[in-house]
C-alpha cells in the first residue's frame, strides 16, 4: 500500500508537469500533432529542441510511422528529402549523413556526414517492408541496396566475436584493439528480420551475437548507453560514457517489450532487463549505473511510455492501472520534444495495436489485410515519387 501511495503521488506530480501538457486520445493525436509541428511538406523532420536540426534517425522513424499510418504520399516525400539531402542524391550509393542543419556560415546543409547505424538499419527496414506492404518492388530494391551498404560500412569483424555493427561508419574504432557500439541501435525484431531476409556472414547470426553482447553488459538487469569490445576481454564498459544508461538505453527496454514472444531469444532478452523490476521500482529512472547497480533521477514523460510494453510483457498487473491513468492524462506537449514524442509514438502505437512484429521480425499493421499484406498504392503516390532517383 505504501509503495502504491508513493507511485500515485509521483504520477500526480507528473500530471502537473508543465503547463504545456494536455490530455489527448493516444497515438493518432500525438502523430497528427507531431506531423503538423515537426514535419515539413517536403519531408524534412525538424528537431525543434535542437536548433531546428534534422537527423537521419528522425527521418527513419517518420518513415516507419508513415508506413504504420498507411500514408504512402508522406513516405515518398520523406524518402526523397532523405536521399536528396542526406545521401548526396542517391540512397543506394551513400549512407545518409546523420546530422543536417544550419552551418556556421549560416547556410543549411550537412553538418556531419558520418552515418548513424540505427537510422541506416531502420531506413532499410522501412523500405523493405514498405515495398512488401505497398507492392513497391522499387522500394524493396532500394532497401536491399542500402542493407548491402550497411553491411560494408557500418559493420566490423570483432576478433573472437564475429561481425557486428558499430555506432556508424567512422569514429567508432578509436584504436586497433577497441570498438564501440550502442545497444539501443539494434531492435531484436529488426535483427531477426535482417537475418532471415538477407542472411550472409554479417546479417546471419546477428540476433545471437546481440544476445551475447547483452549477457555481457547487463549483470544488474540494466543496460548502458554505449559499450566497447576488446579482444580477449569481450564486451565491457565504454571508455567515453562509462557505465551510465539513460536516453539511449531506454530504447533497449522499448524494443524488447515489442519483440514477438515467438522470437527464439525473446525470453532470454527480457530476463536480462529486469533491473527496475528486481528493485521493485514500477517506473524507469532517468539514469542507471551498471557498475554500482544503482537507479536514480526523475524520468521524462517519454521514458514511462517506452517502458510500458516491457511492463506488460512481464505480467506486472499491479502496475497496469496506474500506468493506464498515467497514459490517459499525460500528453501532448504544445512545444513538442522530438525524442519524447517518438518514444511515445512507438510505445503507445504498439499498445494500441497499430503495429506489431511477428516472430520473423515482419511488420504487422492494422490497416493491411490480415495485418500482413497491403494494397497497391494509388496513382497520386506514384506521381509524388516519380521524380525520385
Amino acid at each position: 500500500m505504501k509503495r502504491t501511495t508513493i507511485f500515485l503521488a509521483m504520477l500526480s506530480w507528473l500530471f502537473l508537469f508543465g503547463a504545456g501538457i494536455s490530455s489527448a486520445d493516444g497515438f493518432r493525436s500525438a502523430w497528427d500533432h507531431y506531423r503538423s509541428c515537426c514535419i515539413q511538406p517536403d519531408g524534412r523532420v525538424i528537431d525543434r529542441g535542437r536548433q531546428n536540426m534534422t537527423t537521419s534517425e528522425g527521418e527513419a522513424y517518420a518513415l516507419f510511422f508513415a508506413l504504420v499510418q498507411n500514408d504512402p504520399v508522406l513516405f515518398s516525400r520523406l524518402l526523397r528529402w532523405t536521399g536528396n539531402n542526406l545521401s548526396r542524391g542517391d540512397l543506394s550509393r551513400h549512407l545518409p549523413a546523420w546530422l543536417w542543419g544550419r552551418e556556421k556560415n549560416g547556410k543549411w546543409g550537412v553538418i556531419d556526414d558520418n552515418s548513424a547505424t540505427d537510422a541506416d538499419i531502420w531506413l532499410s527496414y522501412d523500405l523493405l517492408e514498405g515495398g512488401r506492404l505497398w507492392h513497391r518492388p522499387d522500394y524493396v530494391r532500394l532497401g536491399e541496396r542500402l542493407s548491402l551498404l550497411i553491411s560494408r560500412k557500418d559493420f566490423a569483424n570483432l576478433p573472437g566475436f564475429g561481425f557486428f555493427p558499430l555506432g556508424g561508419e567512422r569514429g567508432f574504432h578509436p584504436d586497433r584493439r577497441l570498438w564501440r557500439t550502442n545497444p539501443s541501435y539494434f531492435p531484436p525484431f529488426l535483427m531477426r528480420f535482417m537475418e532471415i531476409r538477407l542472411g550472409g556472414m554479417k546479417w546471419g547470426g546477428l540476433p545471437r551475437r546481440f544476445l551475447g553482447l547483452m549477457k555481457s553488459v547487463s549483470p544488474c538487469g540494466f543496460v548502458p548507453d554505449w559499450v566497447a569490445y576488446e579482444p580477449g576481454k569481450g564486451w565491457r564498459r565504454d571508455p567515453v560514457t562509462g557505465p551510465i544508461g539513460s536516453y539511449d538505453a531506454i530504447r533497449v527496454y522499448l524494443w524488447a517489450g515489442m519483440t514477438s514472444s515467438r522470437d527464439p531469444d525473446e525470453q532470454a532478452l527480457l530476463n536480462r532487463l529486469r533491473g527496475w523490476v528486481q528493485k521493485k521500482i514500477p517506473w524507469p529512472t532517468l539514469f542507471v549505473n551498471t557498475k554500482t547497480c544503482s537507479a536514480y533521477g526523475k524520468f521524462p514523460p517519454g521514458f514511462a511510455v517506452a517502458y510500458l510494453p516491457f511492463v506488460r510483457r512481464q505480467g506486472l498487473s499491479s502496475f497496469r492501472e496506474a500506468y493506464r491513468i498515467f497514459l490517459s492524462r499525460l500528453w501532448v506537449k504544445n512545444d513538442t520534444d522530438y525524442y519524447d514524442t517518438n518514444l511515445y509514438l512507438f510505445g503507445k502505437g504498439f499498445l494500441e495495436r497499430r503495429f506489431a512484429f511477428d516472430g520473423k521480425g515482419r511488420l504487422i499493421v492494422a490497416w493491411a489485410k490480415n495485418g500482413q499484406s497491403g494494397q497497391p498504392v494509388d496513382s497520386r503516390e506514384r506521381r509524388e515519387n516519380s521524380g525520385r532517383r
